[in-house]
């Protein structure tokens, strides 16, 4: 009309939404997927038939004749328009705009808020296009059965084994285990997204997006499967929701059972034991329905409650906000099932939401308080504040309380692209001929290698540098030490000084000693030399003289004996006289004695006597000298004095006991290395074997000698530590045999004490016959018995 407003043409659905109807208890539902902007909608049976009618040549007033007609109710004044204008909003009617970008395709933009984000990383199609037809077994009956048979042993296997499990524990108790754990979870995260997409894709659903979460601070992987929601069947999207915690507990299922028959200092018995600790952890947090994980969304499959969580939410809170006096209605449209699972799951969602904020707002404030952190606690409590907000503006219907800010409220959550165009093989599809053949080559080059390559097989173990000759230089005395005259580090020759030690009584008593061999030695001379014509006449006359005094003393005596009869003299001097004549008859008799002896000549008896003495005390004299010259202190060997220079200042004017340590010299010219080889590994070494040896100390230089020795038996003071329980352990400690091997050092580079890593040797070996070696050494010797 000219000069007039134009007439706005009537709306039209878009034709390439995709459109899917399901029947549910409550009804048929239809749910609509845009492949531009990637969103979903689920609408009633009403909306079905509005939208039916939008074919962009019925009128508004017609669409509402129509819908009136066929349902017999009247529609809600303006309830038409308002639809209609929302599904415009959403870009889903045909008009000039350019459709909402494709969010399946927008890889690298991080979605979400710091609790829950989400960053895409690449489109799966391709991949899952390959892997599908050579995966089929998986979504068989067989894999089912034979997959719930395997985790319900491996259950039953860990019950039986929990003490020693908890006993291996200690093995992944270290901050050295992290790296590895994280590795292992990240494989188990990837295995568990892929089920999921592989599933999806098999049921006939697209998947274009896989990328990184962060649940909570936690990493994690999502892969996109939002196009279950096109499924008819509830079963369809239950199973793609449970193939990946169910894919997961078969891999736990394997890990366990890796784990049992796997000797316990094996690679393969490590990574088991970290599968069966993260996966199940992970197994138990991804079926908890109250936050939205695998649990929560099968458990909104089941009920057939898209949205459950954010419905649950406002329900409750429209429900404590009519406890608190408002009088905002509660939600009609909801059947009584429906508001009893609201109810339910919202209390319990609200409590635990709560709870679990609480609990963190507590923890991690005590740490930052603790350690005396205040803007990392302000901005903790910032972002938990933020968080308790939106909790509430979810229970108050003013926001969402969901973690997932891309769930729109009016359909399931979903992002995914158009159905990708099936393409033709060709040259350029991954089986090409040439490539078959080169693949087909190099397995054939690798059989070849395997059954006729023969390579070197080498035991390695820890290594330690001893020396080859370890002198103690000792004190041979006790004393004082004077002077110590080696440094650390100077080289000595046997017999070279080390100390001096001083001793008084030790020189004192030799001086001594040394007197009385003169002295013994003299009287020797004489009793040899026998007595001499002067000594005999000196005994005669001595013996004269006292046969005089005999006779004078017994004549005195009878002449007092005779005056006592006749009472001239006492008792007393009577008794006297007796006395005296009694000792000149002695004197007599001794000196007649002597003359005797004279006359006769020195015994042969006392000669020998005094030569003994001689003798002794010589014997003395020489220990004493022995011990003098032991104050000088030697080295007894060549080599390198390796005794800090602290220590050896340190022992000047300090008593040194007999056998004290002064010095240690080492004979380092050629070194002792001293190898500890496991059990398992011991039965390849032979003496003369070529051995390689690199220390911490010089990494890069290779010291190179041949196997001296090999230990006949265990060593019980070197075990591989492996855990142990109170009730017996998985696997005894692996025993270490003592390999000893000479190495050539005159660089002086190895010095005693050092460690490192030793190389055997053991000879050319297939290396069919290794991989062989290696696999049944990595299984328990149980199970070959």
């Amino acid at each position: 009309m000219p000069g007039g407003a134009a007439t706005p043409s009537p709306p039209r659905l878009r034709n390439d939404l995709i459109v899917r109807r399901q029947q549910t208890p409550r009804g048929v539902f239809v749910v609509v997927k845009d492949p531009a902007s990637g969103d979903f909608y689920r609408f009633g049976e009403v909306e079905d038939f509005i939208l039916q009618q939008l074919d962009g040549v019925a009128p508004l007033e017609e669409i509402r004749r129509r819908a009136e007609s066929r349902f017999g109710a009247p529609l809600p004044d303006g309830a038409l328009e308002i639809f209609v204008q929302k599904l415009d909003k959403n870009r889903l009617l045909e008009t000039d705009r350019a459709p909402r970008r494709d969010r399946g395709h927008s890889g690298g933009r991080v979605r979400g808020n710091l609790l829950y984000l989400r960053l895409p990383v690449f489109d799966p199609t391709r991949l899952f296009d390959w892997l599908l037809p050579r995966a089929r077994f998986f979504f068989t009956r067989r894999f089912m059965t034979f997959s719930a048979a395997v985790i319900v042993l491996a259950a039953a296997t860990l019950a039986m084994s929990w003490t020693s499990f908890r006993g291996d524990l200690t093995r992944v108790s270290f901050p050295s285990a992290i790296p590895t754990l994280i590795a292992v979870l990240f494989i188990l995260v990837s295995m568990h997204e892929f089920a999921h997409g592989m599933a999806c894709r098999h049921f006939g659903g697209e998947v274009r997006e896989v990328g990184f979460m962060l649940i909570y601070f936690a990493p994690a992987c999502y892969c996109n499967v939002s196009d279950a929601w096109l499924f008819p069947e509830r079963a369809k999207r239950m199973w793609v929701g449970f193939a990946g915690p169910y894919f997961e507990l078969f891999l736990w299922a394997l890990a366990v059972f890796a784990w049992q028959v796997t000797e316990a200092d094996s690679w393969i018995s490590y990574i088991a034991l970290l599968v069966m600790i993260g996966s199940g952890v992970k197994t138990l947090v991804n079926f908890n329905p109250l936050i939205k994980l695998d649990g929560y969304y099968l458990l909104s499959d089941f009920l057939e409650i898209p949205n459950l969580r954010r419905k649950s939410f406002r329900y409750v809170g429209s429900l404590i906000k009519r406890l608190m006096g408002s009088s905002d209605p509660l939600e009609t449209t909801a059947s009584p099932r429906e508001r009893r699972v609201y109810l339910t799951y919202g209390a319990i969602a609200t409590v635990y939401s709560f709870s679990l904020l609480g609990f963190m707002t507590m923890k991690a404030g005590g740490i930052l308080i603790g350690k005396g952190q205040p803007v990392a606690l302000a901005l903790f409590g910032a972002m938990v504040g933020s968080r308790f907000r939106s909790r509430i503006r979810g229970l108050m219907g003013k926001g969402t309380p969901d973690d997932d800010p891309d769930e729109p409220t009016s359909a399931p959550d979903a992002e995914s692209g158009n159905e990708p165009e099936k393409k033709p093989r060709s040259s350029r599809s991954f089986w090409t001929e040439r490539r078959r053949l080169v693949i087909a080559g190099a397995v054939g080059v690798s059989l070849l290698a395997l059954v006729f390559g023969r390579v070197e097989l080498r035991v390695s173990g820890p290594v330690s540098v001893l020396p080859v000759e370890n002198a103690d230089v000792r004190a041979g005395v006790a004393g004082v030490v004077d002077e110590v005259v080696v440094d650390e580090g100077d080289r000595v020759r046997a017999g070279d000084l080390i100390a001096r030690l001083s001793d008084q009584t030790l020189l004192s008593d030799l001086q001594t000693t040394e007197a009385e061999i003169r002295e013994a030695h003299a009287n020797l001379q004489k009793l040899e030399a026998g007595p001499t014509a002067a000594e005999i006449a000196v005994a005669r006359a001595t013996l004269a003289r006292a046969a005089d005094q005999a006779a004078y003393a017994r004549s005195q005596s009878s002449r007092v004996a005779q005056a006592f009869e006749l009472k001239l003299v006492s008792r007393r001097e009577f008794e006297d006289t007796e006395a005296l004549a009694s000792a000149a008859k002695g004197e007599k008799v001794e000196a007649q004695r002597r003359l005797d002896v004279l006359l006769a000549g020195t015994r042969r008896e006392e000669i020998e006597a005094a030569r003994a003495r001689v003798e002794a005390l010589e014997t003395r004299q020489s220990h004493l000298a022995e011990e003098t010259r032991r104050l000088t202190v030697v080295s007894p060997v060549a080599g390198v004095v390796a005794t800090p220079s602290r220590e050896l200042r340190a022992m000047v004017r300090q008593y040194v006991p007999t056998g004290g340590l002064i010095a240690k010299v080492y004979d380092i010219e050629t070194v002792v290395a001293q190898i500890m080889v496991s059990e398992r590994d011991i039965g390849e070494v032979r003496p003369g074997q070529r051995i390689e040896v690199r220390t911490r100390a010089h990494p890069g230089v290779a010291f190179r000698g041949v196997v001296t020795s090999i230990a006949v038996a265990a060593d019980a003071s070197q075990t591989m530590a492996l855990p142990t329980s109170s009730s017996g352990s998985r696997s005894a400690a692996a025993k270490m045999f003592l390999v000893t091997s000479r190495i050539d050092n005159h660089s002086r580079l190895l010095l005693p004490g050092m460690t490192g890593r030793a190389k055997v040797s053991c000879g050319q070996h297939r290396v069919l016959d290794l991989i062989g070696r290696r696999f049944m050494q990595t299984f328990k010797v149980d199970l070959w018995s």
